[in-house]
């Protein structure tokens, strides 16, 4: 099938299937980009891979997106407060160039291709597309990184992955007084199942009359909304009193788990903005036109109400972090949080 045809099929199912395609651009403009694509039927499979990205990036809905195939690199790169940092001589250091290109080059480049709805999610879309080499290839960049100091790192591609099975939640009890559960996906563990995982936190809480909770949703990229139902569930019957950890990786359901203890607990939250925004698209579906996958948003999700606006979902107490403390082994977020809870929590418990 030619591209222009491809093109113009997907174009099609997504009007049929996304709940709202045009709430952020006109589908006039949408005809004026795929228009202006010359020569389509000529592209390779890179280039044209390159000109779907950007169709999908038009909608700015961060669930409708395309799926290009991931090429992780070795070189570990991350970015933060808008710079690029490679992992270089056991310390961070700043990028300033990719090939010829300068960073603030980069990222503009990569904002052409990325679907996003929230400044949070374009920098977690950002960090994860400069770590893949098929982008490098889409974009043409050199493989080879500049640092701030001069020195120069070549890029390489990890021809070997394994991908950490960590369990999707874990909990441990933190100074023999406050329940820690890690939430880190909306899904099952199926040798272990939540409402189990639950059943085993409330012999603790009994045990040693726990009357304080953290849980920690970041990272939380989403899943099945319903599973953490049990946990909550256990704070409502036991009177728990808690917070929640938040960071620019809570998208999708992860978001679930923020509105509904901010709705039901009025839970601080203590971190940085989440990706997902509290009025978003969202309940993909995933589809498929002669090879090319992709997700489409069928329904409107709105926490508006219980935050007060529709961007990202923003910390009660926010805790900016450093490229340096992000190789540390500290916790800033978690050292906060226990804080908060023996200052500000504790100390109301008393005054009551």
């Amino acid at each position: 099938m030619k591209n222009s045809k491809i093109l113009n099929d997907i174009l099609s199912v997504l009007q049929k299937e996304h709940v709202n395609l045009y709430h952020d651009i006109t589908k006039e403009d949408v005809v004026k980009y795929v228009n202006n694509i010359k020569n389509i039927d000529e592209l390779s499979s890179r280039e044209f891979d390159y000109e779907l990205l950007k169709l999908f990036a038009l909608f700015k809905d961060a669930h409708t997106s395309y799926k290009i195939p991931y090429i992780l690199i070795k070189e570990k790169i991350t970015f933060l407060e808008n710079k690029f940092y490679v992992f270089y001589k056991n310390k961070w250091k700043e990028i300033v160039k990719f090939g010829n290109i300068k960073s603030k080059g980069i990222i503009f480049r990569l904002e052409n291709i990325i679907n996003f709805e929230t400044i949070e999610w374009r920098n977690v879309l950002i960090n994860d597309f400069i770590n893949n080499h098929y982008v490098w290839e889409m974009l043409k960049i050199a493989d080879i990184i500049e640092l701030e100091s001069g020195d120069k790192i070549p890029i390489n591609i990890r021809t070997s992955f394994n991908k950490e099975n960590r369990d999707p939640y874990e909990f441990k009890i933190i100074n023999n007084d406050i329940l820690y559960v890690r939430y880190t996906a909306c899904i099952e563990n199926p040798n272990y199942k939540f409402k189990d995982f639950v059943k085993d936190i409330k012999k603790q809480v009994e045990k040693k009359h726990l009357q304080f909770y953290i849980l920690d949703v970041r990272n939380n990229m989403g899943g099945s909304s319903e599973i953490l139902n049990p946990f909550q569930n256990l704070v409502r019957n036991k009177n728990l009193q808690g917070v929640l950890l938040i960071n620019n990786g809570v998208i999708s359901s992860g978001r679930f788990a923020v509105a509904r203890f901010k709705k039901e607990f009025n839970t601080p939250l203590i971190g940085q903005p989440t990706g997902g925004a509290a009025k978003s698209y969202g309940y993909t579906k995933l589809l498929e036109v002669d090879g090319k996958t992709f997700s489409v948003s069928i329904r409107l999700w709105d926490f508006s109400k219980t935050f007060g606006y529709e961007g990202a979902i923003q910390p009660d107490v926010p805790v900016k972090l450093t490229i340096d403390e992000i190789s540390s082994n500290k916790d800033k977020v978690l050292d906060k949080a226990v804080s908060y809870i023996y200052k500000e929590i504790n100390m109301f418990n008393q005054q009551k």
